[in-house]
């Protein structure tokens, strides 16, 4: 299987949240059952930015990323993220879905709500590992 992460999802290897455990202990089922864990490369400059807010070391953003294959977007994720029909999707939202979409993700793993609702109207499963 390939498991698209968004930012909402991998911020939370980064910063401890409630989530955070069980996050991970899906992520790496997922990696020693042969799954794919990727994402956009979009996710890099979100956590690098959140890594700079919150000074955590940029180290520590990398050892993150470097679990993931980074798909680079295309003019046509661009241009499909922006014919997504969810009229409340906001933009990076919309780029992670037409990115996952663009990878043949089978499922994206989010805590955001619209994103989530996006991602199954286009006919991808949700994870939210609590």
């Amino acid at each position: 299987m390939r498991h698209y992460v968004d930012t909402s999802a991998a911020a939370k290897l980064l910063v401890e949240e409630a989530e955070s455990d069980a996050l991970a202990a899906f992520l790496d089922k997922a990696l020693d059952d042969g799954d794919t864990i990727g994402s956009s490369l979009l996710l890099e400059t979100e956590l690098r930015r959140l890594g700079i807010r919150l000074a955590i070391p940029q180290e520590r953003v990398t050892l993150v990323l470097e679990r993931m294959a980074l798909l680079v977007p295309d003019g046509d994720v661009f241009r499909n993220a922006g014919l997504l029909p969810d009229a409340t999707l906001r933009s990076l939202d919309a780029l992670h879905v037409a990115a996952a979409l663009r990878w043949g993700a089978d499922g994206v793993v989010t805590y955001d709500e619209r994103q989530a609702t996006a991602a199954r109207s286009v006919g991808l499963s949700v994870a939210s590992p609590a």
